[in-house]
């Protein structure tokens, strides 16, 4: 999963003759090991002999500091930025659409704009030095939508309070939209379920194409009902009596497991853990979950222990359970201690008058026995 790109660029011509630099932002922004200054040199390799740059965006958000690099970059552009929302545009990815000098919504596209969040660690001096950064990140959001949407920073600040999900018809309205398309059919991958559980208030057609990508992922045959073994060619002479099936308990939906994973690690302050569980889990079930939580839980305990936090995330993405991570923090924090050297170091020969001194110091044999001679020839007294 690591160094995954979450973008592609191509050169494209249009209808025309135009050339055109596409770019496709169908992921996180800035995560899987590659950044947005990969990202910026790829576009401006793509975009030297362009005429237009079209972004097309189908993302949850992502890395608000990497998503302000990709809009100043958008922005200096000197051709013609289109942005098209093709499925969710949400957080930091409504950030990168308000780069577009055009922004073009399907009817069935959402755009949503909140206050930046993030998960911190640390004194309480590093906390407010983190709240001031979000403060600053948060001007420069405000920046960014008032610029396209011509609204006041107190307008834009009570949406981003809310939390607030529009359709294409609302985001025109408010002046974050300039055309709108044709419905087209929305795609999510199974990752979104843990993406969209971070957001407080994402509306039921958001929640319901998740869960559909979900069902899909389960069943990727769509001839084969899903809990249906598909049937060979064998023939069957005698007929055989039907089986009443088992009662079933209705499973939780995957986007209320999603929730129950994002809530829970919120609580147990692992948020930096979600996507993994997500991932390690499948959302099979709630028990299943609840055991991943706990062993991150336990995780995140041994590194708090050995003052190695930073390494919680990690360990729970790679699978490891508390014993393997127990070992591993072992050999991390013995490799890191000076060795004890309980041999005292030799005196050279060239130690000097110190280390001759040193060496006389002590009692000689002789000298004892010279004295109990002297002691026992001695007349008495």
């Amino acid at each position: 999963m690591k160094n995954r790109k979450w973008w592609d660029i191509r050169a494209l011509t249009n209808a025309q003759g135009a050339s055109v630099a596409e770019i496709r932002i169908y992921d996180e922004i800035g995560f899987w090991g590659t950044d947005a200054k990969t990202f910026i040199s790829q576009l401006d390799e793509a975009a030297a002999n362009a005429d237009e740059i079209v972004v097309a965006i189908n993302s949850p958000g992502g890395d608000v500091f990497d998503a302000f690099a990709i809009y100043n970059a958008l922005r200096r552009y000197a051709g013609r930025v289109t942005t098209r929302v093709d499925g969710v545009a949400a957080s930091a990815a409504s950030l990168v659409t308000m780069a577009g000098d055009r922004v073009v919504m399907p009817e069935n596209a959402m755009l949503m704009i909140h206050n930046p969040w993030t998960v911190a660690a640390g004194t309480s001096a590093d906390l407010r030095a983190t709240a001031d950064s979000m403060d600053k990140a948060r001007d420069g959001i405000l920046a960014a939508y008032r610029n396209k949407s011509g609204k006041s920073d107190e307008e834009l600040t009570a949406m981003l309070d809310a939390e607030t999900w529009m359709t294409a018809t609302e985001a025109r309205e408010a002046g974050f939209a300039d055309e709108i398309e044709a419905p087209v059919k929305l795609s999510a991958s199974m990752r979104a379920a843990g993406l969209l559980a971070r957001f407080e208030s994402a509306p039921s057609p958001v929640q319901a194409l998740v869960d559909e990508a979900l069902a899909e992922a389960s069943n990727p045959d769509p001839d084969i009902p899903t809990g249906i073994p598909q049937l060979g060619t064998k023939t069957v002479a005698d007929p055989v009596p039907p089986i009443a099936p088992e009662p079933t308990v209705q499973a939780e939906s995957p986007g209320a497991l999603a929730a129950h994973v994002f809530s829970a690690c919120r609580a147990a302050n692992l948020s930096a853990c979600v996507e993994s569980i997500v991932t390690t889990t499948a959302l099979k079930d709630r028990a299943t979950i609840d055991a991943a939580i706990r062993n991150a839980s336990d995780i995140a305990g041994l590194c708090v222990a050995t003052k190695l936090p930073e390494l919680t995330a990690q360990f729970v993405a790679d699978g490891l359970n508390p014993d393997q991570v127990r070992a591993r923090l072992f050999d991390r924090v013995t490799q890191a201690q000076a060795r004890v050297n309980s041999r005292l170091p030799p005196v050279s020969d060239d130690a000097g008058a110190s280390g001759s001194a040193a060496s006389a110091a002590g009692p000689k044999a002789s000298s004892v026995y010279a004295a109990r001679r002297a002691r026992m020839s001695a007349p008495p007294k």
